[in-house]
C-alpha cells in the first residue's frame, strides 16, 4: 500500500460523517478529544461542524490496518506506526489538525 493510498483512506474516513463509539454497557460514549478537520464540512447534516468521530479513527486504523495485511501479506505490518505517519501528513496536508483547546493545554505560563 502506498502511502497516497493511505492517506487517501484514512480522509475518506476522518472526513465523512462524525460517528461516536456507544459502549452499551456502562451508557458511556466514547469522545475524540484530541483530532478536528481544520476546514468545516461544507454541505449534508454536518455541514459547518469540524468533528471527528472516536469511531472513525477506531475504523480508519482498523481499515488501514486490513488493507495492509492484505496487500503486504505481512501479519507483523505495524498498522499503528503506518497510521501515525497518515496522522502526521493529513496535518501536514492542513486536513486536521489538533483541538485548539489540547493545543493550549500543553502552553506552561512562566
Amino acid at each position: 500500500m502506498t502511502d497516497d493510498e493511505a492517506v487517501s483512506l484514512v480522509w475518506k474516513i476522518l472526513g465523512g460523517m462524525p460517528v461516536e463509539v456507544f459502549d452499551e454497557d456502562d451508557g458511556s460514549v466514547w469522545e475524540n478529544t484530541m483530532w478536528e478537520l481544520v476546514r468545516p464540512r461544507p454541505e449534508g447534516d454536518y455541514a459547518g461542524t469540524r468533528a471527528i468521530g472516536s469511531a472513525n479513527l477506531i475504523t480508519a486504523l482498523n481499515m488501514l490496518h486490513q488493507k495492509l495485511l492484505i496487500k503486504n501479506n505481512d501479519p507483523s505490518a505495524d498498522a499503528m506506526k503506518t497510521f501515525n505517519q497518515v496522522m502526521t501528513q493529513l496535518q501536514e496536508k492542513r486536513l486536521i489538525r489538533r483541538k485548539p483547546e489540547k493545543v493550549r493545554e500543553t502552553f506552561k505560563i512562566i
